[in-house]
């Protein structure tokens, strides 16, 4: 099936970015759902509906097509007018018309891993027109206030975990939607004809929609919902990691003898996690404004590349990419100070240590639990690249 994801995210006259490119877990918030479409293999492509530029340059980064910006939307729009703008343009760039198209809420980004394939599964299995995801309610309804009629059978008041299937009342969490081409077309309605409910549960359909609940999914995601690793594969999807060096792959401390000699504290188990970046045929750099020769004889020591005295890192980075030939979009960049900015804002995947600079951390997509010095690379490993913390064999 081709499929189409489209995640809208519509700011309208209030100019609501903000909202979507808050930071949650790290990263802009958008940047979650993102990664979910483009994590999920039956998604054909993946494409961001806005009408604010900054959320444009912020999907793109992040991998997601913006095929063009939509005019203003009136607050309070049906959807519709979001998605079939959206589709249309795709269409109208000689893209064959997709079998349907699944649309993501950047706005509930909880979504347990799996998700998204398993809606497309059951849409698929089911021959659905469109899919719509919910959530159970406990709650015993009742309609119309003037002339009551309950929502169950009176005469079996159950508790709400013992009714039977056929009275149990469900909500529409909007987390996800799929709507076949045709329908959407012919009727600019997304939900109509055979339609599948696909089951969620409460936790992972919270909106981030205020500070207040940024702080409470943050608190229930913890271990429990780790993100997975960015896009599968990393070769598939990255050219190079580069490093700064002091604050990164040190504690940001120096040790100065009476005869000016300096020594810095590293971690003994970056040393390990270069050797499995090379066994993965992951290249790596070191980037450096610093001029000790403390800094080139630690890269001999981790067989790794420096460019040492860097005045502007962001100047450096692109010739290194012109040099090896790669793409800034597909850099990893890992910085800690304000030197580092210019470098992590063309780099493709921005990363700050634990403790880096409030204005480095707002910049990067992901916040290590890692200090510098303390074997970020370790860390790195696990969480982005999905790498195991160990050689192989």
């Amino acid at each position: 099936m081709n499929l189409l994801a489209i995640i809208p995210a519509r700011c309208g006259a209030k100019n609501s970015a903000g909202k979507y490119l808050q930071e949650f877990a790290g990263r802009p918030l958008i940047v979650w759902t993102i990664e979910q479409a483009l994590n999920c293999p039956a998604v054909t492509r993946t494409v961001v509906a806005t009408d604010s530029e900054e959320i444009a340059h912020a999907a793109r980064r992040a991998g997601a097509e913006v095929p063009m910006l939509l005019p203003t939307i009136r607050e309070g729009a049906p959807m519709e007018t979001v998605i079939t703008p959206m589709l249309e343009e795709v269409m109208k760039r000689n893209a064959p018309m997709p079998d349907a198209v699944l649309i993501l809420n950047p706005a509930t980004p909880l979504r347990q891993p799996g998700r998204v394939t398993a809606a497309i599964w059951q849409f698929e299995a089911e021959g659905a027109e469109a899919l719509v995801s919910v959530c159970a309610t406990p709650i015993l309804y009742w309609k119309n206030a003037r002339n009551p009629k309950p929502g169950y059978d009176l005469s079996y008041r159950a508790r709400p975990q013992e009714m039977h299937e056929s009275e149990r009342s469900y909500r529409e969490n909007g987390s996800i939607s799929i709507t076949r081409t045709a329908l959407l077309l012919s009727g600019r309605c997304l939900v109509g004809g055979k339609v599948t409910l696909f089951l969620m549960d409460d936790k992972e359909s919270q909106e981030i929609d205020s500070p207040a609940l940024t702080r409470l999914a943050q608190e229930w995601n913890g271990e429990k919902n780790t993100p997975e690793p960015v896009r599968g594969n990393p070769l598939e999807w990255m050219d190079a990691v580069v490093f700064d060096f002091d604050g990164v792959l040190t504690d940001n401390r120096v040790l100065v003898s009476q005869d000016g000699t300096e020594a810095v504290y590293c971690s003994r188990g970056d040393g390990m996690g270069f050797d499995i970046l090379r066994a993965a045929g992951i290249p790596a750099f070191i980037m450096s404004t610093e001029t000790n020769p403390v800094v080139s004889a630690r890269a001999r020591k981790l067989k790794l590349p420096v460019f040492q005295s860097v005045k502007d890192k962001g100047a450096s980075l692109e010739a290194l990419c012109r040099e090896q030939g790669f793409q800034l979009a597909r850099i990893i960049f890992v910085g800690n100070d304000v030197n580092d900015l210019p470098a992590m804002r063309l780099a493709g995947y921005p990363v700050a240590v634990a403790d880096a600079m409030p204005v480095v951390r707002k910049a990067a997509w992901r916040v290590l639990k890692t200090p510098g010095g303390a074997g970020i690379v370790r860390e790195l490993l696990e969480t982005i690249l999905g790498l195991p913390d160990a050689l192989p064999g």
